[in-house]
Formats: structure tokens, sequence, C-alpha cells
């Protein structure tokens, strides 16, 4: 079989399946041996932000437990312990696993540890299409008021505020009006 030699653009555009890039400089005539291919740049326009208008966003980085693989974030707020009681997270962990979630399916982060946070910079961090609120009011991380028990969504994120960790381990009806709600959610 002979070479395929063609100047017709048709069939340069079956021919030639990979991407050309234009790096910017001004017209040029790209030779090849078998196929002449005219590349003309066009101008590139960018615009120039004065430094006192950049808006350095803080890298933020969270302890937590679990690895956020279903990015179902889960904030407690436990001012005596690091992470979470351990009678509080096995309680925890056994509403997850009625919904058939894991500690790996999670990220569980002690807000006590993180007192400045706003929900934007956990958005960003947890990648998090779902997050759960136990005792903490929605305003504190600047989510607009919301009722306990009561879903809501803010920003793609279905948020729901509840009852803290130890209201439901002393109050069983708080506990079951929260699963109500949490198996649909």
């Amino acid at each position: 079989m002979g070479k395929l030699i063609t100047h017709n653009a048709n069939a340069l555009r079956f021919l030639m399946t990979e991407d050309l890039y234009d790096l910017g400089d001004a017209d040029q005539t790209v030779i090849s041996p078998t196929i002449p291919i005219e590349v003309k740049s066009e101008p590139v326009i960018s615009e120039v932000i004065p430094e006192s208008k950049i808006e350095e966003a803080p890298n933020v980085s969270f302890n937590y437990l679990g690895e956020n693989n279903r990015y179902f974030l889960i904030v407690v707020d436990d001012q005596t312990h690091r992470d979470l009681n351990s009678a509080h997270r096995e309680m925890l962990m056994k509403i997850m696993a009625a919904k058939k979630l894991e500690l790996r399916d999670l990220a569980i982060l002690n807000l006590a540890q993180y007192p400045d946070s706003h929900f934007n910079q956990l958005k960003d961090f947890f990648s998090c299409n779902k997050l759960v609120l136990f005792g903490i009011d929605p305003q504190k991380l600047g989510l607009p008021v919301m009722g306990a028990n009561q879903p809501g969504k803010h920003l793609d994120v279905k948020v729901l505020a509840t009852f803290g960790l130890e209201e439901m381990a002393i109050n069983t009806d708080k506990k079951r009006e929260f699963w109500n709600v949490m198996k649909d959610f």
C-alpha cells in the first residue's frame, strides 16, 4: 500500500485523530513531510487582577475519623475528647450500620478542634454531598437557619441538623426522631 497523501480538509479530519495545539506564536506555517497545514494563532486575552483584590484562601486541613469514601460528613462537638467519646462513637456507628454505612464511608469531624471553621471550608476539604450536624447550630458554620431534624440543601449539599449525641444517648425519643429522618436522608 502506498502513502496516503491528501489536501482535502474533510479527509484530513478522519486521518488526523490527535489534537493539535497552538502555542501562541505569530502566524506560522507548520510543514509536515506529507501534509501541509497552516496554523494561525488567535490573540490571547488575559485579565490582570490587582494584588489587592486577590483573596488568599487559607489552606485548611482537618483531622477526622473515617475515610470519607461516600462523601458523607458527620460533625460533632465534643469538648472533652480529641475525636469522639467511645460510647457516642459506638452509638453513631450502630445508627450508620443500619443505613449500611461503615466508618470508611464516613468522615467524622469534631468541630471543637476547629471552632472557626466555615461550611465552605468543610465542603471544599471533604467534597461532601451529605452533612449531619450533631448538636451544632447550622448558623455557627454559616448555614441558613434550619429546624432540628428537618433536612435542607445548601450549595448542593444535603444538610441535617439534629440533637447532640449526648442528648440522644439519654433520650430514646430524640434518637427515634432522628432515625425517622435519617433513614431517608
